[in-house]
């Protein structure tokens, strides 16, 4: 169901038309991406909004331009999630006649998520049969940027596919540069790009593509810094990738898993790292299935 909206509304210009987006002014983020409400969203304080592009992952229930004008209308920069790593069956991309090998581009199902399958996505398959597709709707509905997921994808490459830690974040460079370029192109500077995890990409990539990748983006998630770590060691090495992204300017989303018994003591965390940071406690299930108010 899609709602009517003032001409008003609908004719606001992208945030930030004209120049590259800055996150500086945002003090609250949220993530909610199964069957989000659009009515709860606009109701809430937060500033920055991560959602699905559609209701429930179809193609039948994506969101109209009429649901992401409304909350833009309400002051939300408004972020699509995008997977580009992996290829995810459910998508409106995905053909019936697609398995592994065919095409070629498609990789093995990962154990961890059925039905979602590793890409080769350096590839100009990936990105004409899915990527490119899936973005132009992305821009259609009037998204402010996306909320790239499993860019740190690269790595099973490295570890599965025998392939030079360097090539694939540079080939993972090469792809966000590509989305950043194809969306600025359409939607103006201010589209936002917003890679989820995958900090080392600073260490990985070549020295140029490293300097390429700071480029494109404009703000970085991270999910698990302080709580369900890997262990001290990663939480260290994390954090300090993460303070070069805040000396280089970029909006930290920092995305844990709690309860409401540890959100005084996480905001805690959040204000004394020093980082230009803002939190979003989602629930200890990590489905993102609801909008938490704190």
């Amino acid at each position: 169901m899609r709602r009517a909206l003032m001409l008003v509304a609908l004719c606001l210009p992208a945030v930030g038309a004209g120049q590259r987006a800055d996150l500086s002014w945002a003090d609250s983020w949220c993530c909610w991406l199964q069957a989000p409400s659009i009515d709860a969203l606009i109701a809430s304080s937060y500033d920055v909004v991560v959602i699905d592009y559609s209701y429930d992952g179809s193609a039948e229930g994506e969101f109209g331009a009429s649901d992401i004008a409304r909350l833009r209308a309400a002051g939300k920069t408004v972020l699509a999630y995008f997977c580009i790593g992996e290829a995810e069956s459910y998508r409106f991309y995905w053909k019936s006649t697609w398995r592994t090998g065919s095409p070629s581009f498609i990789a093995d199902e990962n154990p961890d998520w059925p039905g979602n399958y590793a890409v080769r996505y350096w590839t100009d398959g990936w990105w004409t049969k899915a990527l490119q597709p899936y973005l132009d709707r992305i821009l259609a509905a009037g998204f402010d940027g996306v909320f790239l997921d499993k860019v740190d994808a690269y790595w099973w490459w490295y570890d599965v596919g025998g392939i030079s830690y360097r090539t694939c974040a540079n080939r993972m460079v090469t792809l966000v540069e590509r989305i950043a370029v194809y969306g600025r192109e359409r939607a103006g500077e201010g589209f936002v790009v917003c890679p989820n995890n995958g900090e080392g990409i600073l260490d990985d990539a070549g020295a140029t593509y490293r300097a390429r990748w700071l480029a494109a983006i404009d703000a970085v998630s991270a999910e698990s810094v302080y709580y369900n770590v890997w262990s001290a060691e990663d939480q260290a090495y994390r954090l300090e990738k993460l303070a070069e992204y805040d000396a280089a300017g970029k909006r930290i989303l920092n995305l844990e898993y709690v309860a409401e018994s540890q959100w005084d003591e996480y905001f805690g965390l959040v204000g004394s790292s020093g980082l230009g940071m803002i939190g979003y406690p989602a629930a200890p299930d990590m489905l993102l299935d609801e909008l938490v108010v704190y």
